[in-house]
Formats: structure tokens, C-alpha cells, sequence
């Protein structure tokens, strides 16, 4: 198990020799992908300074009065479903339904395509008069995200399932996206227990001293700290479909307790929208709109919170 200041904590794994096909990160990846559903990752290069600036860009966003952050709420949102997109305030979502609203705010994008499908866009977000270099620097750690890291991690995860390490391209043409800054405050933030719902998150936590956010692995809750240049990365509940339960989407949560707030970034990342996945070894097949739109439902709807919160107790 690696550790960071004495902590047990989850795998950390290099990009780099995964890029590289060394075996011994293969296997390290597949491990972590079968029992722990999560994993640091290292040698991503993203960019550190693109970091830190979206990370002070959403801070100072969130710093606003009330009044200016709901101009880019779901009301004013003009994409399908509403909710895919925009600012919401504190006690907004409910992630799960027993623990109730939860204590953040989060603001979310997406990949903006004109056409019409669900979770497409436009989105009608804050320009750089209220929030300077917000979009500016989301949008430029995106690009980051989908065109370089995403896609080698995914080859990297075929070829530990012993796939060609193409083998999930053919659904990731046009990959569909949720993007979110979230705000914790101090002492009291809080995102329900559940899963996340797509083939994988990218999560860059903002670093401070304690852990806030907490992982259920390998039979037990483990609190989650911040690695230097690492980022984090979970699987979703759409992978563990796709792979009939081999690879696993973990619960996680936050709660946060520290004396300062607590800013993330996360990538939410689905295939096309329209892509219609055959489950590997068998199974009826799902497409990507009937998952997202039912989780959607489920959590602003029917407010049975995220994933597959209403198996976690």
C-alpha cells in the first residue's frame, strides 16, 4: 500500500508508464481498477499552472454575491437536460437522498456542440467581466484533459483488460462531458455518499492539510489526501456495466471539516452521446443517453440522490 505522510492511501499510478506500456503499471493499473475503483495519477502532464489558475478563477467565483452567481443557474441554462449546466447554489443536489441537500456549490460546463442533443450545450456561463479567466482556463484544462489524458488512459485501461488498446474508441468520437468546479465551505461542507456515473472522473482536489473527501475500497472507508502533482481518478458505474462487473465504481463522500473552504475540479467523462454499448463477455445492451438521463432524473427528480446511491447506507 503507498503512503503519503504515514497514510494509507490509494494506488498511485504513472501516466507516463502507462503511455509507455511498462508492465509492471499495467498490472498496477488493473489491480487498482478490480479491487479500489480509485487511484492517484502521476507523470499526467496537465498543466500546474493551468491548475492553479482555475482553481483561484473559481475561487473569486464563488466569492460573488448570491445574486450574480444565480444569473447562470439552471433556469437560465438553454441546452437539455437544465441541470446538466450552471451554477447551484448551497443545498442545491442531493447526492444522497438519507443524508439530505448537500453544504456546496458547484458550477458545471460541459463540450459545447450545437445540434441539439442531450447534455450539449450552449451553456450560459459567467464571461470574463465577472469571472476573469474562468472559462478561459476551464476550457484550456478541458482540451488537456480529453485530448491527451483521457484518451491514453483509456487505451491503458483496455490493454490491462487484456482488449487491443483501441477497443473503446469507436464510442469516444464525440465524448460527453460534465465539468465541475465545487465550493465546500469551511467547517461544514458535504457531498452525499454515492457513485459516480459515467466510465471515469478525473478529480483535482485543491490541496490542504486534511483529507476531505473519503472512498469506500477494499471493504472499508479510507480518508483521501492530497498527493503532490497527482490527480485523482474513479471509475464509473458506466465502466463497471460495460465490463459486467469486473472493473469497479466505488462509493465516495465528502465531508469536509477544515478551517478553510475547499475548492475541486472534476471531469465527468461518458462516451458519445448516441453510442450504444455492448456489455464485454455478454449482456443486454445500454446507450450513454438512457444512463445519464436516468441519473439525472434520479438525482434532480426523483431525489434518489447519485449513481447508485440507494444501495449505499
Amino acid at each position: 500500500m503507498n503512503r503519503v505522510n504515514g497514510t494509507p492511501v490509494l494506488p498511485v499510478i504513472s501516466l507516463a508508464q502507462l503511455i509507455a506500456r511498462k508492465p509492471e503499471a499495467v498490472a498496477q493499473l488493473h489491480d487498482a481498477c478490480v479491487h479500489d475503483g480509485f487511484f492517484y495519477l502521476v507523470e499526467h502532464d496537465l498543466s500546474a499552472e493551468l491548475i492553479k489558475r482555475y482553481l483561484s478563477a473559481a475561487q473569486a467565483f464563488f466569492a460573488l454575491p448570491e445574486s450574480v452567481k444565480q444569473r447562470f443557474g439552471h433556469h437560465r441554462q438553454l441546452g437539455y437536460p437544465r441541470t446538466a449546466r450552471g451554477y447551484v447554489a448551497a443545498y442545491g443536489e442531493t447526492l444522497h437522498p438519507d443524508a439530505g441537500p448537500d453544504n456546496k456549490q458547484h458550477l458545471d460546463w460541459g463540450i459545447d456542440r450545437c445540434g441539439g442533443a442531450p447534455f450539449s450545450g450552449p451553456s450560459v456561463l459567467p464571461d470574463k467581466h465577472v469571472a476573469p479567466d474562468l472559462n478561459a482556463s476551464a476550457y484550456a484544462l478541458q482540451d488537456e484533459v480529453m485530448e491527451h489524458l483521457f484518451p491514453n488512459l483509456r487505451r491503458a485501461i483496455a490493454t490491462a483488460l487484456a482488449l487491443p488498446p483501441h477497443a473503446f474508441d469507436a464510442h469516444f468520437r464525440r465524448p460527453t462531458l460534465i465539468q465541475r468546479a465545487s465550493y465546500y465551505p469551511a467547517n461544514s461542507g458535504t457531498a452525499g455518499k454515492h457513485t459516480d456515473n459515467g466510465f471515469l472522473t478525473v478529480l483535482i482536489q485543491q490541496p490542504l492539510p486534511q483529507p476531505s473527501l473519503r472512498v469506500h475500497t477494499r471493504g472499508e472507508w479510507r480518508d483521501v489526501p492530497c498527493l503532490e502533482g497527482a490527480v485523482l481518478v474513479n471509475l464509473g458505474d458506466l465502466l463497471q456495466r460495460w465490463t459486467n462487473g469486473r472493473l469497479v465504481s466505488t462509493a465516495h463522500q465528502v465531508l469536509h471539516r477544515q478551517p478553510d473552504a475547499r475548492v475541486s475540479l472534476a471531469f465527468f467523462i461518458y462516451p458519445d452521446i448516441d453510442a450504444s454499448i455492448s456489455p464485454i463477455g455478454g449482456g443486454q445492451s445500454f446507450s450513454t443517453a438512457e444512463v445519464m438521463l436516468d441519473n439525472f432524473d434520479s438525482i434532480w427528480v426523483r431525489k434518489q440522490g447519485a449513481g447508485r446511491a440507494r444501495q449505499l447506507v
